[in-house]
């Protein structure tokens, strides 16, 4: 007949160890400071799963693009005549202002996209700077509100 000897965690002389087996304890026994102390596997989750601005940057620039390259098509279009030229650009002038429209109304939630946020609206300013002057306020509410989560998350 053998006798099973109870599962404690493994001796370390750490206090790092030590205070999270006690936080463990009082939380809840000992199994939970076991598992506690355990190293969590990374998590590989996309950055804008994590801070949402950081793919309405990425919307804002593929269709800035796309508008672009509709410009340019334009511009040929007219050059050779074509009476439909004017329409080309359309939707994708809407598109991009749609894209801006929620980038600049969406208030990041961590420092990293604020950060690259101003950055990207510094971008804009050295390219379209009208965009920042029409949209003004709603940068000063989004950044009030940015500002905020941050506090939030302190």
């Amino acid at each position: 007949m053998t006798i099973e000897r109870p599962m404690f965690p493994p001796r370390d002389p750490t206090r790092r160890r030590f205070l999270s087996q006690a936080a463990g304890v009082a939380v809840g026994g000992t199994v939970l400071a076991r598992v506690a102390t355990q190293p969590l596997p990374a998590v590989a989750a996309p950055a804008w799963q994590l801070e949402p601005v950081f793919g309405l940057i990425e919307a804002h620039r593929e269709a800035s693009a796309r508008h672009g390259a509709a410009l340019r098509e334009q511009e040929r279009l007219e050059r050779i005549g074509d009476p439909e030229a004017s329409t080309v650009a359309d939707e994708p002038c809407h598109a991009d202002m749609r894209t801006w429209r929620t980038l600049v109304g969406a208030a990041p939630l961590t420092l990293a996209g604020l950060r690259a946020w101003a950055s990207y609206l510094d971008e804009i300013r050295g390219v379209e700077e009208w965009m920042l002057e029409d949209y003004g306020p709603t940068l000063v509410v989004t950044l009030a509100e940015a500002l905020g989560n941050l506090e939030v998350s302190s």
